[in-house]
């Protein structure tokens, strides 16, 4: 025999083993698809309720942070009815020298910030704990109040630093307030360096219904 007749004969023996390899490749394709298609179905049947959590959670979470802040927006446009609409009916509220009911806790924050000049309430740091239709979350407030000095003469800023911590309930799929514990941790006055009234009004924010939020909020829903 020849070096090419060899040289041949290796080949053919070469090209044997890889005929054979790609048969048992294409046999077991439909095996190994077979195998990952059952995978994937039993991920998929197992998806839905484990992404209904998970949405279901991050639902929670937007709607009890969206409340924090409507409480902020109430207090800052002297809102009474937006500010009721974060608590239950029957919820606690417990706030400096205050331990009583929210209902009454509002009554007594309109009558201290309705004389004021201007107020702006800044929620941060909003940490969530959900168990079921029960919640517990933590944030922290910075208040700035605008208002006439203590002494008389001019306007003065005072600054009021702190956390609430709210237990809330879900009822019908609405979250609201059923316990809230306020907390104050600092506290500071300062001169005003301008009166309030010297800003334009054109460029200032206003109160219920005045404010330009509830203008372009009524435009929205009306699709005007």
């Amino acid at each position: 025999m020849t070096r090419r007749e060899e040289g041949m004969g290796d080949g053919n023996e070469t090209n044997g083993r890889l005929k054979r390899r790609s048969l048992w490749t294409l046999l077991a394709l439909p095996l190994g698809l077979a195998a990952a298609g059952t995978a994937s179905r039993a991920s998929a049947q197992g998806a839905p309720a484990d992404m209904a959590t998970r949405l279901d959670q991050l639902e929670s979470r937007q709607q009890i942070t969206e409340l924090l802040y409507a409480y902020a927006r109430g207090n800052d446009r002297v809102d009474a009815e937006l500010l009721r609409a974060c608590f239950w009916p029957e919820s606690t509220h417990k706030h400096g020298g205050f331990d009583g009911t929210s209902s009454d806790f509002i009554d007594f924050a309109i009558k201290i910030i309705t004389p004021l000049k201007f107020t702006a309430h800044h929620i941060s740091n909003v940490s969530i704990e959900l168990k079921g239709d029960a919640a517990l979350s933590e944030c922290h407030y910075f208040a700035h109040h605008r208002r006439t000095a203590k002494s008389g003469e001019g306007e003065e800023d005072a600054f009021f630093e702190g956390r609430y911590i709210d237990r809330l309930e879900r009822r019908g799929g609405v979250w609201k307030i059923i316990q809230r514990r306020g907390l104050s941790d600092f506290s500071t006055v300062l001169p005003a360096a301008k009166p309030f009234a010297e800003w334009p009004e054109a460029q200032r924010s206003h109160r219920f219904p005045d404010d330009d939020y509830y203008r372009m909020r009524e435009r929205l829903r009306s699709g005007t």
